[in-house]
């Protein structure tokens, strides 16, 4: 087994993709509009306050609406919800309004949640990090629902869906 180092993109691209990642929606709302988007860059960060953290790319469509509100939601997508994570995930909120077209519901400050996903979170955001070509939004969790638990959908590589 070759175990030396390897600094060439392809090779730490390949590298971190082994790494389990859950998937989910991220939704926000912004004057009755509504963005969302399939992250796969979410994590825990802090046990109290519970603290969600989530890595958006810059060029999202999404992104505007986050960097510019104060709160978002994060629908813990469940393992049979693959089509739901290609919908946002490889559709633009430019060209295509998503959340017609999956069942969802407005929490009281009118961000978009799944109404069927593993769980989810409505968050307050506490803190936006620039890092690189992605901003990092952390938000503390107000509420949290478990809906249809587990098991969640876990990234597989570059696609949602498990390989043959």
């Amino acid at each position: 087994m070759n175990h030396s180092v390897n600094t060439t993109s392809a090779i730490i691209d390949d590298a971190l993709r082994l790494m389990p990642a859950p998937v989910a929606v991220v939704g926000a709302a912004r004057q009755g509009e509504l963005a969302g988007l399939t992250a796969a860059w979410l994590t825990r960060v802090s046990m109290d306050p519970p603290l969600l953290l989530v890595a958006i790319g810059h060029e999202r469509f999404t992104y505007e609406f986050l960097r510019e509100g104060t709160a978002f939601t994060v629908s813990l997508l469940h393992r049979n919800q693959v089509e739901i994570a290609r919908l946002f995930g490889l559709n633009s909120g430019r060209e295509r309004d998503k959340w017609s077209e999956v069942d969802h519901e407005l929490l009281a400050d009118g961000s978009p949640v799944l109404t069927h996903c593993s769980a989810r979170f409505q968050c307050r955001l506490v803190q936006r990090v620039t890092a690189g070509d992605h901003d990092l939004f952390i938000g503390e969790v107000a509420e949290a629902w478990i809906i249809d638990g587990g098991p969640a959908l876990p990234m597989r590589g570059s696609d949602y869906a498990p390989r043959s």
